[in-house]
């Protein structure tokens, strides 16, 4: 089961990864994002969050600066890569708690693990969600 869960999301990194390049598609994605950011903009201004809203505004400059859709896959690849290597490391202080038959260590470990499993499930959720954004 353990083995399942980092097979699975090798299995979807690689699925997302080969889907077609986007290089010569609109900055649909680019757009997308800086709505949110104009959301929470929108939000930290009625709040009345000076400091909040001073950020979101750089983020937004920078998105309408340098944004393109495949910074934007690269970023949400990056995030993937990177859950996946969590899942692996916890997976891996798991099986050592395993290994050592503590059952209140087994049990955080476990739970440390579900985390990761369900966030890399996310970031490829993400990023599949991406992908087929910009392929309709």
């Amino acid at each position: 089961m353990k083995k399942n869960m980092i097979q699975a999301g090798v299995v979807a990194l690689l699925a997302g990864m080969l889907l077609p390049p986007v290089a010569a598609a609109a900055d649909d994605l680019c757009e997308s994002k800086a709505a949110d950011v104009r959301e929470q903009l929108a939000h930290a201004q009625a709040q009345g969050n000076q400091h909040r809203e001073e950020g979101l505004q750089r983020a937004l400059d920078a998105i309408d600066d340098n944004c393109t859709n495949e910074s934007v896959l690269n970023d949400a690849t990056d995030e993937v890569k990177e859950s996946l290597a969590e899942v692996q490391e916890r997976q891996s202080e798991f099986e050592e708690a395993l290994n050592e038959g503590d059952d209140d260590d087994i049990e955080k470990r476990r739970v440390k693990l579900e985390e990761a499993t369900l966030e890399l499930e996310r970031h490829t959720e993400e990023l599949n969600a991406l992908q087929q954004q910009i392929s309709e």
